[in-house]
């Protein structure tokens, strides 16, 4: 995937409307990239009904990328 794709895929993390938000979560949790995680992390920190979204797309990228 093309940075410019993730980077507007991240964006949507901003959205007003938060099944884009979740979404988006989704979305980054299946690419696979060390950014996509970095921005999840940082959305971790948000404790909002997104926060189950979160944490499974975070495991995910966790699990892919080979981190403990």
């Amino acid at each position: 995937m093309k940075d410019d794709e993730i980077g507007k895929i991240i964006r949507q993390l901003d959205a007003e409307r938060q099944q884009l938000r979740i979404k988006a979560i989704n979305e980054l949790g299946e690419i696979g990239d060390e950014l996509c995680l970095k921005e999840l992390r940082e959305r971790l920190k948000i404790l909002t009904l997104e926060h189950k979204a979160l944490v499974i797309a975070v495991a995910k990228l966790k699990k892919k990328l080979g981190i403990v």
